[in-house]
């Protein structure tokens, strides 16, 4: 706990502003994504495709890029590897076991 708060007002302001879910004492920490954001990322961590994912999800594909997009804006992604890459980095993703080869 920040021993001051003026202090903690601040960081929690720019948490907020940055979109960082940083939490407050003693609770847990929120994660930026939707569970439907959430969910349409980990079937991408997969390897799934946006077809895929929306025929999973019973979704249209344009659905799924929407859902991407947000998540990309919401991680600070320029792709959908990378957003993956930033969410497992978080720990906002489950871990995802590799796919055995084919």
């Amino acid at each position: 706990m920040l021993p001051r708060p003026p202090l903690q007002d601040a960081v929690r302001d720019l948490s907020r502003r940055a979109r960082l879910g940083v939490a407050a004492a003693g609770s847990a920490v929120s994660t930026p994504l939707t569970p439907r954001e959430a969910e349409v990322l980990a079937l991408v961590a997969e390897g799934m495709t946006n077809r895929a994912v929306g025929q999973q999800l019973f979704i249209s594909d344009k659905t799924v890029s929407v859902h991407l997009s947000l998540v990309m804006a919401e991680l600070g992604a320029g792709s959908r590897t990378e957003a993956v890459s930033v969410a497992h980095r978080r720990r906002l993703l489950p871990w995802v076991p590799a796919r055995p080869s084919r």
